[in-house]
């Protein structure tokens, strides 16, 4: 048993020396070839079955790196986005303001607090606008408000300490006293039921005519002299009447408003400190 043993033993070990050697001397290349041809279908095979499990795995790699890039794309963006929203509405109030102090021209001793308008009246049938400031910020009532382009569009009637309403000119309890600028005609600027303006107590004979500016006139001392209302658009006389039916039209678009400015240096004669 131990000499089959050994003689096995000495028959593996010699034919590993003469595998080694006959590698060495190319003797065994038509046996590697042949076994090389065998496995190369084999693992061939095994690859192309592996493949889409690896594609797979790698795709599932890439579209968890390439959402999570996305995700931080779409919150820069949205960041961005933010900041460049909040610089162009600071620079067009400011090109707001510039407009409006070119088209009115400065007065000396004339200042304004800039407003936002966040709501409207709870009916139709008043016509009236929120702004965002309030006594905080040095509103009272009474005091003028003016469109970015420089024209009158109402008057404070309420305020809060960070909120204010807006009578518009165009309400039917609005009423300003107003000149005609070319004849210097008289009258008082008034709202109607249907947010339309009429000049009243226009006498008969003044020479009014459409296109003419009205202005406010300063008299009984509860608005400053000389601000724009609007323009005459319509005129009519009727025989044995006092008084003409002049309808305005007023410069500002009172729908379309965003931002405002209080006329916050003129307080009204019964308002002003003694």
């Amino acid at each position: 048993m131990q000499v089959r043993t050994r003689t096995w033993f000495g028959f593996v070990v010699l034919a590993s020396v003469l595998f080694l050697a006959a590698s060495r001397v190319a003797l065994l290349d038509p046996l590697e070839n042949a076994a090389l041809s065998v496995a190369a279908p084999i693992e061939s095979g095994l690859r192309s079955a592996t493949r889409p499990v690896a594609d797979f795995i790698n795709n599932i790699t890439d579209i968890n790196r390439l959402s999570n890039e996305n995700v931080s794309l779409r919150e820069e963006n949205e960041r961005l986005t933010a900041e460049n929203a909040l610089l162009t509405e600071a620079e067009q109030e400011l090109r707001d303001l510039q407009g409006f102090l070119e088209l009115r021209g400065i007065r000396e001793g004339d200042s304004f607090v800039q407003a936002d308008v966040f709501g409207t009246g709870p009916s139709n049938t008043l016509q009236v606008i929120a702004i965002n400031r309030g006594s905080r910020d040095g509103i009272a009532e009474n005091m003028l408000v003016l469109s970015p382009q420089g024209s009158v569009i109402g008057t404070i009637s309420r305020v809060l300490a960070d909120a204010a309403w807006v009578t518009l000119v165009t309400d039917q309890t609005s009423a300003i006293s107003a000149l005609i600028q070319e004849s210097r005609a008289q009258g008082v600027v008034a709202g109607s039921a249907d947010g339309t303006l009429d000049m009243e107590f226009v006498e008969e004979t003044a020479d009014v005519k459409e296109g003419d500016l009205v202005l406010t006139s300063g008299l009984g001392g509860d608005h400053p002299p000389g601000e724009l209302i609007g323009r005459v658009i319509e005129v009519e006389r009727a025989p044995q009447q006092l008084f003409q039916e002049v309808r305005v039209q007023p410069l500002a678009d009172l729908t379309r408003l965003e931002t405002v400015l209080v006329l916050s240096s003129f307080m009204p004669q019964d308002q002003a400190t003694p």
